[in-house]
């Protein structure tokens, strides 16, 4: 038992670069995770937010388009529906106004989707990092750790608002920035989670392979044609077929 635990504190102690060589390892390096609509049920809550603060600056929506758009964060989704005047003009404002919504309208009704704990422990067990890269704001961010209880089980996080993130999802700098705080393991041992378009778009702009989870409320064939190899229907089933993911993108027989 020793000598197991003594192994694997060693392999979590080698860098990336040189795990799978030294061992050569049958497992992934990492595992990078979207939160919103992939761990937690948040979507309808964010798309009627911004929906809400729009309209309060007289900027018109329809609630499914806007639906359709979260997943970006408000650099990415502003554009979409308001006008650059309107955006230089009430920018700040209606993310303050969406941030204050969802907060006092939404926040306490979030809730993670099943399996979450469940699947992180899978990874962990198998000295496996586990990363977040999500749209949220940091603030945001912290208090869905605690929501879905993973708090324990996170070795690294990026947000859109991040220093090193200049664009939000579809582009792929949150991936990038994730994988430098990685230590830049290779490409092709690591994979992404995601429930919407952007979160594939941004996955294969970072030359990473991305499996799509449809808890998110996505069309399967939507995510199909953005870039997702794998789409199971949520984290439970994606838990169930995490060994057959494994070998799949390891190309292991």
């Amino acid at each position: 038992m020793f000598r197991s635990y003594l192994s694997s504190t060693i392999l979590r102690q080698l860098p990336l670069s040189i795990r799978s060589i030294s061992t050569k390892r049958r497992e992934l390096d990492a595992v990078i995770f979207d939160v919103d609509g992939t761990l937690i049920d948040t979507v309808d809550y964010h798309a009627k937010a911004w929906h809400d603060a729009l309209e309060y600056y007289n900027i018109k929506s329809n609630l499914s388009d806007v639906r359709m758009q979260i997943g970006k964060a408000a650099d990415q989704l502003l554009p979409v529906f308001a006008t650059n005047e309107q955006i230089k003009k009430y920018g700040e404002n209606i993310k303050a106004k969406k941030a204050q919504l969802f907060q006092d309208n939404y926040l306490d009704k979030v809730k993670p989707f099943p399996g979450v704990r469940e699947l992180f422990e899978l990874i962990k067990q198998r000295n496996i990092l586990i990363a977040l890269a999500s749209s949220a704001p940091i603030e945001e961010l912290e208090l869905y750790k605690n929501i879905a209880n993973v708090h324990d089980l996170i070795d690294c996080q990026t947000s859109s608002s991040s220093k090193d993130v200049k664009r939000s999802k579809p582009y792929p700098d949150i991936f990038l920035a994730t994988l430098k705080l990685l230590k830049n393991p290779s490409t092709d041992r690591v994979v992404v989670v995601g429930d919407t378009p952007w979160d594939a778009q941004a996955a294969v702009a970072a030359k990473l392979k991305i499996i799509g989870v449809l808890c998110g409320g996505c069309d399967e064939k939507l995510l199909r044609e953005s870039g997702c190899t794998w789409i199971y229907r949520d984290i439970i089933e994606l838990t169930k077929n995490y060994d057959r993911v494994t070998k799949d993108i390891l190309k292991i027989e």
